[in-house]
This record gives C-alpha cells, sequence and structure tokens, in this order.
C-alpha cells in the first residue's frame, strides 16, 4: 500500500506533534477498514486503494478537517490553491520587477549602485504588495457571501484530486540536488563578495578609489568570503552525513549569524562604503548608516539571515524525526 503511506505522510505533516500518533491510527485504520470493503465487491487492490484515498481527498484540507481550528482566514477548501499560488506569484514577478526598475535606472542615467538600490527596494515591495493581496483576495473568496459562485468555480478549476498530486514522501535524505543548489549558492555569494571587493571608480586626476572601506575590504570581506566557503563545506559534510544532525545544523546557524553581524553592523555604522568613493561619485549619503543603501543591506541580510535560520532548523527537527536513515541499519549491520 505504498499510496497508503504516501497519503498518511502527506496529512501527518500538518498535523501538530502531539496529535499526530492518534490521527495516524484512527486514518489508517479507517482507510484499511474502506479498502477491505471495496475488496469484498469483487475489485482489485489497487484500484480498491485509489478509490479510497481519492474519495477522502486532498490530504490538506483532510489534515485541517482533524486539527479542528476554525479560526482561520483562509479555509482548507481554498488554502491549498492559497499555497501553491502564492509562491509562484512571488517567484515570478519579485525578480522580474527587480531586473526591470534596475534596467530603467540605468537607462535613466543612474549609475549600478542606484540601479541596485532601486531594485533590491522594488523587489521588497513588490513581494509585500503581491502576499497583502493574494491573501485579501483569498480571504474574500471565503468569507463574502457573493464570492461563493466564484469560490466554487475556482476550486472546480483547479480539477478533482487525484493521488498524482500526492507530494512525494522523503526518507529524510539529502538530495544530491539540494546540496548543489547550496553549494552553488555559495560559491555564487563569494563571486559576488570578490566582485564587490573590486569595484572602483577614478577621480578627475585618474586616481583609483576604491568602493569599500580600507579596513573592510582588508580585513572584514576576507573573514565573510571564509565564512561563506565554511557553509559550502557545511553542506558537503550534510549531504555526506545524509541529514542535517543536530551538531550540523547548530554549527551552520552559527555561521549564517557570524556573516549577518559584521554586515548589519557595518551597514548602520557606515564603515562599509569608503567615503572618498562617495564623494566621487556624488552620492555623499551613500555609505551613511541612515540612508537606503546601507538600511537595505541591513535590512535585507536580517532577514535573509532569519529566512536561512528558520530552514536549517526545521530541516533538523524534520530529520530528526525521521528516525534512522533508509539502509543506515544494513549498513552498520
Amino acid at each position: 500500500m505504498a499510496w497508503t503511506e504516501q497519503y498518511l505522510a502527506a496529512v501527518l505533516r500538518s498535523i501538530p506533534e502531539p496529535k499526530r500518533t492518534d490521527v495516524e491510527r484512527e486514518l489508517r485504520s479507517s482507510i484499511e477498514d474502506a479498502i477491505e470493503e471495496r475488496l469484498a465487491t469483487g475489485m482489485d487492490a489497487p484500484t480498491a486503494e485509489r478509490a479510497v484515498l481519492e474519495a477522502l481527498g486532498d490530504p490538506t484540507a483532510l489534515a485541517a478537517a482533524y486539527t479542528g481550528q476554525p479560526s482561520y482566514l483562509i479555509g482548507p477548501e481554498l488554502f491549498p490553491l492559497y499555497r501553491r499560488l502564492l509562491p509562484r506569484l512571488l517567484a515570478i514577478a519579485v525578480p522580474i520587477a527587480a531586473l526591470v526598475m534596475g534596467a530603467i535606472k540605468i537607462v535613466g542615467g543612474g549609475d549600478l549602485q542606484a540601479a541596485i538600490a532601486s531594485g533590491i527596494a522594488t523587489a521588497i515591495n513588490v513581494g509585500i504588495g503581491i502576499a497583502f493581496w493574494v491573501t485579501v483576495t483569498f480571504v474574500f473568496l471565503e468569507r463574502a457571501g457573493p464570492a461563493r459562485q466564484a469560490r466554487s468555480e475556482l476550486v472546480a478549476a483547479t480539477g478533482r484530486w487525484t493521488l498524482e498530486r500526492l507530494p512525494k514522501v522523503s526518507d529524510g535524505r539529502i538530495a544530491v540536488r539540494e546540496a548543489a543548489g547550496e553549494i552553488a549558492t555559495s560559491l555564487i555569494t563569494i563571486g559576488i563578495l570578490v566582485f564587490v571587493g573590486g569595484l572602483s571608480t577614478t577621480t578627475a586626476s585618474n586616481v583609483e578609489v576604491p568602493l569599500l572601506d580600507h579596513d573592510f575590504r582588508t580585513v572584514w570581506l576576507p573573514i565573510l568570503i571564509a565564512l561563506v566557503a565554511l557553509r559550502g563545506f557545511g553542506h558537503v559534510l550534510a549531504y555526506n552525513a545524509g541529514r542535517w544532525t543536530a551538531f550540523l545544523a547548530f554549527s551552520m546557524v552559527l555561521l549564517h549569524v557570524l556573516f549577518a553581524v559584521p554586515l548589519v553592523v557595518g551597514a548602520l555604522a557606515g564603515w562599509i562604503v569608503n567615503p572618498d568613493f562617495a564623494q566621487v561619485i556624488h552620492w555623499p549619503d551613500l555609505g551613511s548608516g541612515a540612508g537606503a543603501p546601507m538600511l537595505a543591506i541591513a535590512v535585507g541580510t536580517t532577514l535573509a539571515t532569519a529566512w536561512e535560520i528558520v530552514r536549517i532548523v526545521l530541516r533538523a527537527r524534520r530529520a530528526q524525526g525521521l528516525g534512522p536513515l533508509v539502509g543506515a541499519s544494513s549498513q552498520s549491520a
């Protein structure tokens, strides 16, 4: 009953930990009884299993019914669609908006720094706007009486739920694609840091003036690059271990914090950008801790670091709750 195990896993991941054992026992028993009833009518096992599970419907909606939490903004009928739609919209619209605004800034005669700042600000505004209005739309569809017909049509347009929509059950092992993506991200980050460290401009007398402050460029930039490299190495270790252990998760969280603190403090204190560089490009507030670029760096770094820490903690908790890796016992034997 591979489908049954996959269905149970999809339901249980949305159930609070204290309730999972009881819900699993109850739901598994119900499924097995329903399959037995269909088998008694002469239906073959695979067909009976499929019919029972598809009759239960979307596991996300079923999990919401089991939790018994009526205080929701978006109900179980619409929430699966909301959860699929919002990340896709953000992934498409946010980078496009940032690139377009940056390009407009450059075409309009702005410099690279102004284009980057404009792109970052646009990305944040567009992301917040999309999340807000998509949520408001779904809340309206959920709550407003006149929108009930539209809600029914929207749900119907997504098609009848089938077993093919079940998420894949993970054995907890880190996939090659995931590890490669994280390592590639670390390498790209190192490349960006090296690139920014080499940026400079020239004065009217053809004197080269670097973008970064001398102390930051010679002391902190190499440290930041080393920290990113250690993060990449940490992903290699996690892949070799098969999953995120508590030690690896703690080490990675520490590396993210150590990377973020100098950037945030340096941005707010105003010692990242070389003051001479800001004067040469006629943007004296570029390196100011109260200016938009440094505030964007501080806020962006804080949010990105918080997001990464949450991801790491969730991965580690998920790995701890999955038990030993498949095949681990046979290898140790």
